[in-house]
């Protein structure tokens, strides 16, 4: 694992320093030719005779956008996007096909999002809303061709990891002048003092606390109080990682111009501008864009400080890996039909797009079975007296909760297998599992007695007015 992680990051490093002779080159179309070839380039190395993945996904997915009607070529894009996913590439052992290598995964896995979102933009822009005022049917969507597509697939720019970004997001990036205005090196230096922090932080913590540890026979002879606490330095171990090859993914994006839009704008992760139309209206008027006024939201993909200081786990899963988070949210949840069965379908469809692993299940699926706990004492803490000690300690409670919940979890992101996963459960008593069910029976004992009580202070308050008035 740790040698994938180096040549993960040399690549990266890589594309970081490709990016400023990426920016030099003036004419749009001399550009986005030089990034395709780079970015087929580092699919071959990478990938060797498994780029035919990448190739024939693109080729299908080219013909049904560029083919079929935009009413129906999301849906067929997406199915099948998935379906070779899941099927052609992950088992092609089981259809005869030699087995891809883990950073050709990345590859593929980027490229299906990237593909099918494409798609359902294609969608959006047929049918916009009237005011239209995120730009579904902007320029970048007016006609797309084979080579449109393919040029998007094979871009360098996040070919590797991601992070994902719109087509439009893309497009502007080559024919809007933000991306030449932007500063690019002093976002890019920040990030990269950080990484610098969290790989240090990363080789400690992974050497002196490695997931494997939970399964030998020394860490079953522990404490209990050990072995539950083990679970919080794996988890740095764990979200270093993940922030480490993230962030140098956005570095990627920075160092291109890929993302950069005006503030005033409202850039949003994974969606871009929210006022599109100051977007183009501003494009049309260069001089007055400062490079101050200019940031890289949109592929802002891991807000690492709010993930840090967030309490409530539903607010830590809007803030990592935000950009695939936006792709789930779009083309998944606000599109699923069943209203109830959203949030299992999109963390369902978030493990499987992971792979078959059941440590991806029982980390991202279980978390369903942590949300309603949640909820209850998030009301308590609401319903609690701003600056009150009984607020401050819920908030305590609910931060104390998020972090062990998602270290618990972690930990079987980690060890992957089953047997690993129950094998460590086990040797703490499940104790994750049955703290929550607690924490839940207590909730609903106490709701009645505190729901009553906020019906008592508004009828008093009510009263007060009435006096007053």
């Amino acid at each position: 694992m740790l040698l994938d992680d180096v040549i993960y990051v040399c690549l990266l490093l890589l594309c970081i320093g490709f990016g400023k002779f990426y920016r030099s080159i003036e004419c749009p179309r001399q550009r986005q030719w030089l990034g395709t070839a780079f970015g087929f380039g580092l699919v071959a190395c990478v990938s060797g005779t498994h780029i035919a993945h990448p190739l024939v996904c693109t080729l299908v997915n080219g013909l049904i956008i560029t083919r079929l009607s935009p009413k129906v070529c999301h849906l067929y894009s997406f199915f099948f996007s998935f379906f070779y996913l899941l099927v052609v590439f992950r088992l092609s052992e089981w259809i005869g096909l030699p087995r891809p290598p883990g950073h050709a995964n990345l590859i593929q896995m980027m490229l299906t999002l990237k593909l099918a979102g494409l798609a359902f933009e294609v969608n959006s822009a047929a049918h916009p809303p009237e005011d239209d005022l995120q730009g579904a049917s902007s320029a970048a969507l007016a006609k797309i061709g084979f080579m449109d597509v393919f040029h998007y697939a094979f871009s360098y720019v996040g070919v590797l990891t991601g992070p994902y970004y719109r087509y439009r997001t893309y497009w502007d990036s080559l024919h809007r002048p933000f991306a030449a205005k932007a500063d690019h090196w002093a976002h890019t230096q920040n990030k990269l003092i950080q990484i610098s922090c969290f790989t240090v932080i990363f080789l400690l913590s992974n050497y002196f606390f490695p997931a494997k540890y939970a399964l030998t026979d020394e860490f079953a002879e522990r404490s209990l109080l050990y072995r539950i606490w083990y679970i919080y330095p794996t988890f740095v171990t764990f979200r270093m990682r993940m922030y480490i090859g993230m962030m140098m993914s956005e570095c990627v994006c920075q160092m291109a111009g890929l993302g950069a839009y005006p503030v005033s704008c409202e850039p949003a992760s994974g969606l871009g501008p929210k006022d599109y139309r100051k977007t183009v209206a501003l494009s049309n008027e260069p001089n007055s864009i400062k490079p101050e006024d200019l940031d890289f939201e949109t592929v802002h993909n891991m807000n690492v400080w709010a993930v840090e200081k967030c309490f409530l786990v539903r607010e830590a899963m809007k803030r990592w890996n935000t950009c695939v988070q936006y792709w789930m949210a779009v083309c998944v949840y606000k599109r699923f039909p069943h209203r109830g069965l959203r949030t299992m379908a999109t963390l369902t469809l978030s493990a499987l797009w992971h792979g078959y692993a059941p440590g991806y299940y029982l980390c991202i699926c279980q978390i369903t079975l942590y949300l309603p706990m949640e909820d209850i004492w998030v009301k308590f803490y609401k319903a609690s007296p701003e600056g009150s000690p009984t607020k401050t300690a819920l908030h305590c409670l609910l931060w104390f909760s998020r972090m062990s919940c998602m270290s618990y979890l972690g930990l079987s992101f980690q060890l992957l297998e089953l047997n690993e996963t129950l094998t460590f459960y086990r040797r703490v008593y499940f104790l994750g599992h049955l703290a929550v069910l607690a924490l839940y029976v207590i909730g609903r004992l106490v709701r009645p007695y505190v729901s009553l009580a906020d019906s008592h202070q508004q009828k008093k308050i009510v009263a007060d007015v009435k006096k007053h008035s």
